[in-house]
């Protein structure tokens, strides 16, 4: 009779889900699993399907400024705090030898926000006060120098607060959405599908957070998140009359000029 462990990559797959010393037992379980190994094999399960939503969060901002070749209702100070944000969880969670399925949807969040960034960088073109080189130069030095100096030269000890910084930083990158949409009064070209998917995305992480590190400071992070995508949520629908008139406007005006441009 063949034993699981003899089958090729059974072994290690059930040592990424258990770790070294609980895949003995659950694989002398299988295929009546305990409480226990079925705990963290939802877990598990959970995590790999926030990274894979993660990959699509960003797409319908980017669809939304693509089809208007607008930056409209979105505020930079608040994708340059997001980044922040993104990249202070990944480089915890690397750093801190976490499990990649505990941090992995920051990573391509991160490379969403790079090009949303871009977009808006370039869209800008196209208003009255367009971004500076200046800004642009700084942006992208900050952010390197940043980077590198947390992965060569942060001491052990200091590690969590790569994690709590990240609460002053999230309240103003958010907060500077929830003002630039409630001084608009609407949401622009933020979309619906995203901030329904931050919101859930963070109540799912803070359970299974729980369950594969119980680490307190990334939980704070996550009910920070959550609350502030709740508002966002809020003002999603407070303000989706204005927006749908905005966005139609939008797309007329990009009609209009491409008329033109043909004549």
């Amino acid at each position: 009779m063949v034993e699981l462990t003899d089958i090729p990559f059974v072994q290690p797959l059930a040592e990424w889900i258990w770790g070294k010393e609980g895949a003995p037992i659950c694989l002398s379980e299988v295929p009546f699993l305990g409480v226990p190994c079925v705990s963290q094999l939802v877990t598990k399960t959970f995590g790999i399907m926030i990274i894979m939503a993660s990959m699509v969060n960003n797409v319908p901002i980017i669809m939304n400024m693509n089809n208007s070749q607008s930056a409209a209702g979105i505020s930079r100070n608040s994708l340059y705090g997001e980044s922040m944000v993104y990249a202070n969880c990944a480089l915890y969670g690397l750093l801190s030898s976490h499990p990649f399925t505990a941090y992995g949807e920051n990573v391509s969040l991160l490379v969403q926000n790079a090009i949303l960034i871009l977009m808006a960088w370039n869209f800008s073109s196209k208003e009255k006060n367009p971004v500076q080189s200046l800004e642009k130069m700084l942006v992208v030095v900050c952010f390197v120098v940043y980077s590198g100096g947390v992965m060569k030269a942060l001491p052990e000890d200091y590690l969590h607060l790569l994690m709590s910084s990240t609460w002053p930083v999230m309240l103003y990158a958010r907060g500077s959405q929830v003002f630039e949409t409630y001084s608009v009064r609407h949401t622009g070209n933020l979309s619906i599908v995203t901030t329904s998917m931050n919101l859930f995305g963070a109540i799912i992480r803070i359970l299974t957070t729980i369950k594969e590190t119980g680490d307190m400071v990334v939980i704070s992070g996550y009910l920070l998140s959550g609350s502030l995508s709740l508002m966002m949520f809020i003002q999603y629908w407070m303000y989706m009359a204005k927006t749908n008139e905005m966005l139609q406007k939008s797309e007329e005006s990009n009609k209009t000029a491409a008329q033109k441009k043909m004549e």
